[in-house]
Parts: C-alpha cells; sequence; structure tokens
C-alpha cells in the first residue's frame, strides 16, 4: 500500500465537482425536458434487476457531491492526482450515458459503460491500497464513493452487453440460457475485481445489491438465474469477510 502527502491541485478539485454536479443534474433536465426519458431496453432481459433496485444511483450521484465538495474544501480526495481524474472521466461518462440510453442505441450504452467500468474501477483500486492518514473519515469517503460507484458499474456493463446484443439482433430475448450465462460471468468478474480491493467493501455492497435486484425479479418466474445471483452473493459474502479479516489482521 502506498502513502501520500500529495494534495490535490485546487483547479482539479474544482473539475471534480463540475463533473459529479453534471452528473446528477443530466437525468434531472432529461426528465424536466420534453426528450424521451432513457431506455436502454433492459426490460426485455429476465436478469434485468427489480426497478427499486435502480435507486441506488441517488447514492451514487450523492456521495459524488458529497466527496468532490471535501476534495474542494480539503484539498484532499485521496491525494491521488490520477484517482481525482478517474472520478472527473467517470461522471462525465455518466452524463454521457444519459444521453446516449435517451437515444435508445444498446450497443453505445454498453462502449460508454464499458469506458465508465475501466474509470470507476482504477479509482476505487487506487482508493482501496493508499493508506488512509488523518483525518481518515476521508479515505472511509473516497473509497465508499468510489467502491459502490464501481460496484454497481460492473454489474451494469454487463446488462447492457445483454441488451446491445438483443439490439444487433444477436440473441433471442426468450432464450434464457445465454441470459443465466450473462449473470454468471457479471459474478465471476465482481468476485476477480473484489480481490483488489480488500480494503473497500463498498465494491461487493454494490454488486451484492445488483444481485438482490434480480432475485427479486426473477424469484417465482425462473430457477436458473435465482441460484446463480444466491450463489453470487453468497460467494461475494464470504469473499469479502476473508478480504476484510486480513486486512483486520494487518
Amino acid at each position: 500500500m502506498s502513502h501520500t502527502d500529495v494534495h490535490t491541485d485546487k483547479r482539479l478539485a474544482w473539475g471534480l465537482l463540475v463533473a459529479a454536479v453534471l452528473q446528477a443534474a443530466a437525468p434531472v433536465v432529461q426528465a424536466l425536458s420534453d426528450v424521451e426519458q432513457p431506455s436502454d431496453g433492459s426490460e426485455d432481459l429476465l436478469v434485468t434487476p427489480a426497478g427499486w433496485a435502480f435507486s441506488i444511483w441517488s447514492l451514487i450521484y450523492a456521495l459524488a457531491i458529497i466527496h468532490a465538495v471535501v476534495t474542494v474544501w480539503r484539498h484532499d480526495g485521496v491525494g491521488s492526482g490520477r484517482f481525482v481524474w478517474d472520478l472527473i472521466a467517470l461522471y462525465l461518462g455518466a452524463a454521457v450515458w444519459i444521453a446516449v440510453s435517451a437515444a435508445g442505441i444498446s450497443w453505445a450504452t454498453f462502449v460508454v459503460l464499458v469506458v465508465m467500468t475501466w474509470f470507476a474501477i482504477d479509482a476505487a483500486r487506487i482508493a482501496a491500497s493508499t493508506r488512509l492518514r488523518e483525518p481518515r473519515w476521508i479515505g472511509h469517503l473516497a473509497r465508499a464513493t468510489s467502491g459502490i460507484f464501481a460496484g454497481w458499474v460492473s454489474a451494469a456493463v454487463f446488462l447492457n452487453l445483454g441488451t446491445g446484443a438483443l439490439e444487433l439482433d444477436l440473441v433471442s430475448p426468450s432464450d434464457e440460457t445465454w441470459q443465466v450465462l450473462l449473470l454468471a460471468g457479471a459474478a465471476i468478474f465482481a468476485l476477480g475485481v473484489n480481490l483488489l480491493m480488500p480494503r473497500s467493501p463498498g465494491y461487493a455492497a454494490a454488486a451484492i445489491w445488483a444481485q438482490v435486484g434480480v432475485i427479486a425479479a426473477v424469484a417465482g418466474e425462473s430457477t436458473p438465474p435465482l441460484i446463480v445471483s444466491i450463489v453470487a452473493i453468497v460467494l461475494l459474502v464470504l469473499e469479502t469477510a476473508f478480504l476484510w479479516k486480513r486486512v483486520v489482521e494487518d
């Protein structure tokens, strides 16, 4: 792990705040305008989480703005310029995703989410590997902000992969097998990434939240995706507990 005394450049901190506000404002502007609301075609997928699961975006937006305000105030996000640049790119990508999603081009939303996932995971990894310094709550805030965002988009990118494949007529919406495999792929991916951030349980929490949403959606409808999601949750909980135990012992 690294410890850093590097403070965030003031202009970079303000850029982070602008990007955080922009990503939160994008869906609001969308709702207040006459433009069609975002639709990525996920309603055609069996493994789409229940609607209430998407409320996590409110938490993501709130954490992003709070963290950005703290960064401007303290000039200290995690103490890494790369971390802040990752978040700026991530937040701007989220705003772009709203516009692309409203256009109804599923394969394009997938491409945007791939880029967002890259920056989100890199930011979460940096936050998780940076040793906390006083006041420690700033580091915990950075880890929660980046970790939860990364965990959610890690699941969303697989969902958009499915909707993109549907849009291009590469798969059939009535075929359950490929959707179950897609769900399993999302779980395996989350388990792998979770290993990179033992000090950021927010990643696992968001990934688990997505799987809980899937369980709520498929319960009573289909058994295979239900089993995959339950197994994924159990493995993520066990893995996170094991990683956290090692952190405490260190």
